[in-house]
């Protein structure tokens, strides 16, 4: 799992990935480690530690394979904050094996992650783009889109949430809101469905992947 500096990195990445200001606002020193993320994970061969995950093959599909339990149909999902891919990856052959077919397209704010992402899946290349979720508006909407819910600080959940709804899901589609724990630190995932329902969403489903009883994943759904 990730160092606790590197948790502190990714959130101080994630803030900035999403912050809607600037450049100029924020100090070089925070920039600096901003960056340096990027560079921490293309260090790494392994496409699981790419993607900032430190738990190993068998571990890494019992923690995220459980986003599939908000996709119910064929159709196309955006993933914002996809880093190298490879998530992306492993829900289109995870959804294959269910016979859903997926169709994957991808968000970040890191370029050199873009062009691995763009590597991984020269299919879909076309589908991956380099942008600052916050204030992005594609040029489409999609059937599903996933995201974490620390990509924001957490006073902007809501306005996070309620700008991907308006922005990026299509009418019919879900907004799949996802959080990570940590075992090793005793930090068990955020309840998302809890979060959202403290700021009045009406919440179409949650579920989770746990590790004996720890919770190691959480994902709410939220239906347009």
């Amino acid at each position: 799992m990730l160092s606790r500096r590197l948790q502190v990195i990714c959130h101080l990445w994630a803030k900035t990935n999403l912050m809607d200001t600037d450049a100029g606002e924020i100090s070089d020193e925070f920039m600096q480690e901003v960056r340096g993320l990027e560079g921490h994970y293309l260090k790494h061969d392994d496409p699981i530690k790419q993607s900032g995950y430190f738990g190993g093959a068998e571990r890494w599909r019992r923690e995220r394979e459980v986003v599939l339990a908000a996709i119910e149909a064929d159709g196309d999902i955006l993933d914002v904050g996809c880093a190298n891919g490879y998530l992306l990856e492993c829900l289109v052959q995870w959804g294959h094996e269910k016979g859903i077919t997926l169709t994957p397209y991808g968000l970040d704010i890191g370029p050199r992650l873009i062009e691995v992402a763009r590597r991984r899946l020269p299919g879909y290349a076309d589908h991956f783009r380099v942008g600052n979720a916050w204030t992005w508006r594609p040029s489409r909407t999609f059937r599903y889109v996933y995201t974490l819910h620390d990509c924001v600080p957490d006073n902007l959940l809501g306005e996070y949430a309620q700008r991907l709804m308006s922005r990026c899901v299509a009418s019919g589609g879900r907004l799949i809101i996802g959080a990570y724990g940590s075992q090793s630190r005793n930090e068990p995932a955020r309840d998302v469905a809890a979060a959202l329902r403290g700021l009045e969403f009406a919440v179409a489903g949650s579920a989770s992947a746990s590790l004996g009883d720890f919770p190691v994943t959480r994902i709410a759904w939220l239906d347009k």
